[in-house]
């Protein structure tokens, strides 16, 4: 079953679809055609009746012609003849088929109010039909062939005259007076077998040449559209992975030559716009860290520069008091250096080069804990693994939201839970005073920061607080490859 199975799925590319497509397109509307031209021609016949008529008393003249011997001709024969052939001509009339001599005297005549033998039927006719009968007669024998008819249409009557032949010479004429001419309809079941066979054997080699013609336009029509499409997709998936330098190739004017010019435009648009994405982010960093050293490293300088300043009035007459301004410096110092391992710790993420999500978390926990002097509970497996760039964001939320917590929760108590699978899921509860969300969302208090990171990788978070109940937040996020997502900034 694997055979078919891979054949019929070839099938589904683009290229098959529009080959089968241009084949099947090809053959309906040729046959459309042929059977359109079968319909014309079928109308014509039926609507030139008269002209098909006139055609078989052209032939039946020739025949009847060759029954004379000498100038006599076997009246018996003859008779016979024009009965088989109003019977068997193809076409219905009201009237009469005639054979006359040279002098315009009836030989044999079969139908409607045919004329009595021997009668001179060129003075019973009107003189338009006789002029015909003396053309006939006058013709050269040597010219006459199935089309040396003329007809003659009066009153809704029509008269149609052939010349009989026999031994390069005039015998006489084949006179058909008739009315209401029309196809025989029964003609077509006749003639239905030879229509099918050799219609049908028609019809096969042109399905054939039809297909095979049809095949071949798909197959170089679709191939080149195909490839033009393929260039598409390779440029694509490099955006997809951040390279925003291949481009796609298509001088045409069409409008897969307009896509890619639009592609191109939005490749360029994406790349300017990752770039001023990065500047921002680097100078909100600054900002922040900037921030940082102003709240805690400058107001601990600062401090430390008084005491320094009061110790040095204090020599020589207190020493004990200048002492004790010693070690206050001492322990400010001490501080100053931890807030500044803090902050290169959140500089570079060293935490994550060699351990996972999990880990990390769990040793800046304990880090953290030390400086604050506030409980952490850290929940977790260290052998879940998470995408790198969910791992980096993850872990900056985390930083961002232990240092609210420091700042502002007054809490004693912190609980990290850390759930990695199919979506990685981390929250940071708190017991402390807790605040109005609505009102922090409007002055920021570093929740925005932590909304951007999760939001460039289609993660969601959320944020539930109230007024002396603590805070949660809470981080979701699919994993991701990092090949097919932009790495977070």
């Amino acid at each position: 079953m694997k055979f078919p199975t891979r054949f019929f799925r070839r099938f589904r590319r683009l290229q098959w679809k529009l080959t089968i497509f241009y084949t099947l397109s090809t053959v309906l509307v040729l046959s459309l055609l042929e059977i359109i031209t079968a319909l014309l021609l079928l109308g014509f016949v039926t609507a030139n009746a008269t002209g098909l008529l006139a055609t078989q008393v052209g032939i039946a003249g020739q025949n009847i012609g060759s029954n004379f011997t000498g100038p006599l001709v076997n009246r018996a024969t003859l008779s016979q003849a024009l009965k088989e052939w109003r019977q068997g001509s193809g076409t219905e009339f009201q009237g009469f088929i005639a054979a006359l001599d040279s002098s315009g005297h009836v030989l044999a005549a079969f139908g409607d109010h045919a004329p009595a033998e021997n009668s001179d039927l060129l003075r019973a006719v009107s003189p338009g039909i006789q002029q015909q009968i003396r053309e006939a007669l006058a013709v050269t024998p040597a010219t006459v062939t199935n089309l040396s008819t003329s007809t003659y249409e009066e009153k809704g009557t029509v008269s149609i005259v052939a010349p009989m032949v026999s031994e390069q010479k005039i015998r006489g004429v084949l006179l058909v007076i008739a009315q209401h001419v029309q196809f025989h309809s029964d003609n077509l079941w006749e003639y239905a077998p030879a229509f099918l066979f050799y219609g049908g054997g028609s019809l096969l080699i042109f399905f054939v040449g039809a297909g095979i013609i049809g095949l071949v336009f798909g197959v170089v029509t679709a191939h080149g559209l195909v490839r033009r499409l393929k260039r598409i997709l390779a440029s694509v998936d490099g955006w997809g992975r951040g390279d925003f330098s291949t481009l796609v190739l298509d001088t045409s004017n069409d409008e897969l030559g307009q896509l890619a010019l639009r592609l191109n435009h939005m490749a360029e648009q994406l790349r300017d716009l990752l770039h001023t994405r990065q500047s921002l982010a680097q100078l909100q960093e600054r900002n922040r860290l900037a921030r940082e050293l102003h709240d805690s490293v400058k107001q601990q300088i600062f401090a430390l520069s008084i005491w320094v300043r009061n110790t040095k009035g204090l020599i020589g007459h207190d020493e004990e008091a200048a002492r004790q301004q010693i070690n206050e410096a001492e322990q400010v110092i001490r501080q100053t250096q931890q807030e500044l391992t803090a902050l290169i710790r959140e500089l570079r993420p060293v935490a994550l080069s060699d351990k996972n999500l999990a880990q990390a978390l769990q040793e800046y926990a304990h880090t953290w804990q030390k400086q604050t002097g506030i409980s952490v509970t850290f929940e977790g497996s260290e052998a879940q693994l998470a995408s790198p760039n969910i791992e980096e964001a993850f872990f900056r939320i985390a930083q961002e939201a232990l240092t609210n917590v420091a700042r502002h929760s007054q809490a004693s108590a912190v609980t990290l839970r850390l759930a990695v699978g199919e979506v990685v899921t981390l929250s940071i509860s708190d017991n402390g005073r807790g605040f109005d969300v609505r009102q922090a969302n409007q002055q920021g208090v570093g929740l925005s920061s932590m909304r951007e990171r999760i939001q460039a990788l289609r993660g969601h978070i959320e944020i539930q607080s109230e007024e002396g109940q603590g805070t949660m937040i809470t981080l979701q996020c699919e994993q991701q490859h990092e090949g097919n997502t932009l790495k977070s900034l």
